[in-house]
């Protein structure tokens, strides 16, 4: 129930009426809202975006520079001032980056763990370039590998970067080290 304090025509409330309208006050203003019933935070849907985005995350602190997700003239590497220039108005490049990959993340995953030597050389370079592998919430490992194929995957995809001869999945150890030195080396 709840309660009311004030003149007539000059309520202040505080509670919520018949489950359905809260009354309440932000820093000293009445205001009332549609009562919200909190929904299961720990669903399968939430927990997969939560995995992606943590992946995501993890995968861009290679990248990212004392200019954090901003760019700042003359610093960053070349794939973080492509990742700037690429994305659209408004957004930052990691938003650009999550909203590219949100949607493919799965099959990007399944194609990953399908290939064989070449994800060998992933992992390597990964471990070479500092990376680490994200352990999410739910126990789910994304290796360090997977994160340096998810970067390459959206360098080819939406940034043009042609270092891969015969594409991400046919990937040599030379082009991943020329990719390592695209993410990292300022330019």
């Amino acid at each position: 129930m709840p309660r009311l304090t004030g003149p007539q025509f000059s309520l202040q409330a505080k509670g919520t009426i018949g489950k359905t309208v809260t009354y309440s006050h932000w820093k000293g203003l009445p205001y009332s809202r549609v009562r919200v019933i909190p929904i299961n935070r720990k669903s399968t849907g939430q927990k997969t975006v939560r995995s992606v985005l943590g992946t995501i995350a993890k995968a861009v602190r290679v990248v990212l520079t004392l200019a954090k997700d901003v760019e700042v003239p003359a610093m960053g590497s070349q794939f973080f001032i492509d990742a700037n220039k690429a994305a659209p108005a408004g957004n930052s490049w990691v938003s650009f980056l999550q909203m590219v990959t949100n949607s493919i993340f799965a099959s990007k995953r399944v194609t990953y763990e399908a290939l064989s030597a070449v994800k060998t050389l992933y992992e390597a370079q990964a471990g070479d370039s500092g990376m680490s592998d994200y352990i999410d919430k739910s126990g789910v490992t994304q290796s360090a590998g997977f994160q340096l194929y998810l970067l390459a995957s959206f360098a080819v995809s939406s940034l043009n970067y042609t270092g891969f001869v015969a594409g991400i999945d046919s990937a040599t150890a030379p082009q991943l080290a020329s990719f390592a030195e695209y993410l990292t080396v300022s330019a």
